[in-house]
């Protein structure tokens, strides 16, 4: 048997053998369901807040998958239901056909194959796109109930919380809804008063000047007992002067800087800052990630307050104080070593509520609003931290830090130069490299 022959042969039966191979592993695919976890972030598992939020709900759950006969998604979602019930035993679920029992899709209103109904209790929830981070979504609002109502200045160029601008916080409205919350937008110049049902009221940057009636509104709010979500903005300290001399806390003429900006965030604008230490809060306790401000003004406090304050953000021992940064930028306060400025503050003080009890008002001013735009939200933990703020004013802590965020290894962060490494490597060096030595290969065998 000559040489080419038996290299033909030897092809062949490799072929041969690496099919066989691929077909077991198929044919046990089907039959077997096996996962090893490899990955640091527990893909086997629900993340740590869905184990959370399921180890606190009482009733039982019972979950109605609208999925046909043989559809990819039965498997899917078997396997997504099953660990949620490793840690809650009465979590069940039903797979029904939609197109053999059309009478269950119309009582229960789903209006498309692979929705999911999701019932606790009394109450009812649908899941579009049954995913993790959807579902305990979904079980978070049936463990809310009714919901709160967040309300939010409109009509003076404030950030909108249904806004899709650069500046608006869009995003953090939809968050917000994703939780269980009702958003409502309020024109104070027309009503004269904050509706009682709100829960919580945000000033969200007015752009003008609002009428007295509107002003008197919200001061009123907060001298009756109601909670305050202040994003301080330049302007807002002459637009609600007695609100400032009655919670006590005055901001400083300044911006925050940071020396390193260039070289942590590769911006060449040093009023970017990075926060990654936090004081002890229950509002930060679980906060871990790096929180992104930009022109963050610094916080203080006035005498003889009514209020607790505690501090929720401060500053960093690399940072400086900018005094007046758009006229004179190279102007900067160092810091002692020591001295740290507070960027954000909660407040607290007992007062009666509507049927004589005795109830906890909460409010917090944050020195800039710019951390929950559309723009900036999406960087580090700004969005845990935003949620963590309402949920805390709202006096809604258990549900602290319940929703899901990505692995922490699913992300793969790369520097420029990494980047362009990666890409001259695959794309050039690679393929040259393989024909060389496929080159180097036919020679040899054409010489030899």
């Amino acid at each position: 048997m000559n040489r080419r022959l038996w290299l033909r042969i030897n092809g062949f039966l490799f072929a041969v053998l690496f099919l066989s191979c691929l077909a077991a592993i198929a044919w046990l695919s089907q039959r077997h369901d096996v996962s090893w976890q490899w990955a640091g972030a527990a893909q086997t598992q629900v993340t740590e807040p869905s184990r959370r939020l399921v180890a606190q709900m009482e009733q039982p759950v019972m979950v109605y998958a609208f999925v046909p006969e043989g559809h990819f998604l039965e498997r899917h979602l078997e396997g997504l239901f099953s660990r949620y019930q490793r840690h809650k035993a009465d979590f069940s679920w039903q797979f029904i056909n939609p197109e053999a029992r059309p009478d269950l899709v119309r009582r229960m209103g789903v209006g498309s194959a692979g929705e999911v109904v999701i019932e606790y209790g009394e109450r009812r929830e649908h899941v579009e796109v049954p995913n993790e981070a959807h579902i305990s979504a979904a079980l978070e609002r049936l463990q809310r109930g009714s919901g709160q109502r967040i309300g939010f200045l409109t009509g003076h160029g404030e950030r909108s919380l249904h806004g899709q601008a650069n500046y608006d916080l869009g995003s953090f409205g939809r968050a917000l809804e994703g939780k269980g919350y009702y958003l409502q937008a309020l024109r104070l110049a027309a009503s004269g008063q904050v509706p009682a049902e709100i829960d919580l009221l945000l000033i969200n940057g007015p752009q003008t000047d609002l009428l007295p009636g509107a002003v008197r509104a919200v001061r009123q709010y907060v001298e009756r007992g109601g909670n305050l979500l202040w994003l301080y903005e330049p302007g807002d300290a002459e637009r609600f002067p007695e609100l400032i001399q009655h919670l006590g806390v005055l901001p400083v003429d300044g911006v925050v800087t940071d020396p390193k900006s260039r070289e942590m965030l590769a911006i060449d604008d040093p009023r970017l800052i990075l926060l990654e230490d936090y004081p002890a809060h229950a509002i930060t306790q679980r906060l871990s990630g790096l929180t992104l401000f930009p022109q963050i003004r610094p916080l203080g406090l006035l005498e003889d307050s009514v209020w607790l304050a505690e501090p929720l953000l401060i500053t960093a021992a690399r940072h400086q104080l900018a005094p007046d940064f758009d006229k004179a930028p190279e102007e900067r306060i160092e810091l002692a070593e020591d001295e740290r400025l507070m960027l954000a503050v909660s407040l607290t003080r007992d007062v009666l509520g509507s049927e004589g009890e005795l109830r906890q008002q909460r409010a917090a001013m944050i020195g800039d609003g710019d951390f929950l735009s559309n723009t900036y939200i999406g960087n580090g933990a700004n969005l845990q931290l935003g949620l963590n703020i309402v949920d805390w004013l709202t006096e809604s802590e258990v549900f602290l830090d319940l929703y899901t965020q990505a692995a922490p290894d699913q992300r793969l962060n790369l520097r420029g130069w990494q980047t362009l490494a990666i890409g001259f490597g695959f794309l050039l060096v690679l393929p040259l490299a393989f024909l060389a030595v496929g080159g180097w290969h036919w020679w040899r065998r054409r010489s030899g």
